[in-house]
């Protein structure tokens, strides 16, 4: 009998924290990233910025002194964030606040070197109406 009382006490805790888990969102992320290395003598960038059309991104990627586009956005079902850094690294954290609305942020490290490091991370329109304070 005390056996039976403690599988039954054990199936009730998984079961509440599954449901718990269920209840967490899980954390967006974008669909794609292009990361990479901006063009010799370039050592100013876009620190946050919305991506919404072709002509933003070619003045972006020209302006970070690329020769070509780091990758294709579809800009009918898509849109970009850039980040840049004098770190080594730079990566997005994406926090979805409801209602459509997404906050991008981003993280570097903290050792500075020479040049300018770039994160683009391609979003699905679909999902958003809003990034941080930019509607789209």
């Amino acid at each position: 009998m005390r056996s039976l009382c403690v599988f039954i006490m054990m199936g009730l805790l998984c079961t509440s924290f599954g449901q718990e888990a269920l209840k967490k969102k899980i954390e967006p992320r974008p669909l794609r990233e292009f990361i990479g290395e901006a063009g010799e003598g370039v050592d100013k960038g876009p620190v946050h910025e919305v991506i919404q059309d072709q002509a933003g991104y070619e003045q972006i990627w020209r302006n970070l002194g690329l020769a070509k586009t780091p990758g294709e956005i579809d800009f009918a079902k898509e849109f970009g964030v850039i980040s840049t850094t004098r770190g080594s690294r730079v990566s997005f954290r994406l926090r979805d606040e409801g209602d459509g609305k997404l906050n991008v942020m981003s993280i570097s490290t903290r050792d500075i070197r020479p040049g300018l490091r770039y994160a683009i991370g391609v979003l699905s329109r679909s999902e958003w109406k809003q990034v941080n304070d930019t509607r789209l």
